[in-house]
């Protein structure tokens, strides 16, 4: 397991308002987990890359803000791919309120797709995207994109959902990540030859 502590919601949230990144950290860093869905631990490298809008680059040194993406980028695929269920999405702390919290996961999904969608441009990945799993979390997925809270709901009820969400979405990506895990496997050995 990887040694190095993930950088908190806000030092990640930070580094991307500096760099000019479309997306807050939600919608990045679920972009990251879908590259690293297909890319495994070479999706640090092009998330990183695609994160910083046109000319304002990130130095390529180990520190500053390139070091703190680079760091959430090597705990989050060493938690995928360790399969003991310790991956957890980047959102909003709980200190925050609800509607911040539920948007920020809706982001996430959003980000995610994308990141899938963005790794599948190689033919045996496009291939993995008809795997069972796969279809149903994309399907799922684009619909807690679109969630909104519910006015009729209490706190408490709201809060019990964004909760069974935010698991499920844990767990969706991690079975996501061992459903294509032949797909990187192919990818890594394609890109040695």
């Amino acid at each position: 397991m990887n040694s190095c502590n993930p950088p908190n919601f806000d030092m990640v949230d930070g580094v991307l308002r500096r760099i000019g990144a479309a997306g807050g950290a939600p919608e990045a860093h679920g972009s990251l987990c879908g590259l690293a869905c297909f890319l495994g631990a070479q999706a640090g490298r092009v998330w990183v890359a695609g994160l910083a809008s046109p000319g304002a680059g990130l130095p390529p040194a180990a520190g500053g803000d390139a070091g703190v993406l680079g760091d959430l980028a090597l705990v989050t695929v060493d938690a995928l791919s360790q399969g003991d269920m310790s991956f957890s999405p980047l959102l909003p702390p709980d200190d925050r309120p609800l509607s911040l919290r539920t948007a920020g996961l809706a982001d996430w999904c959003a980000g995610f797709m994308h990141g899938l969608g963005e790794a599948a441009g190689h033919r045996s990945a496009q291939e993995a995207l008809g795997g069972d799993i796969t279809q149903e979390v994309m399907a799922d997925f684009g619909e807690i994109a679109r969630v909104t809270l519910d006015d009729e709901e209490t706190d408490l009820e709201a809060e019990t959902a964004y909760t069974e969400l935010v698991e499920f979405v844990r767990v969706s990506v991690q079975l996501v990540f061992e459903e294509l895990h032949t797909v990187r496997e192919n990818l890594s050995s394609a890109s040695v030859h």
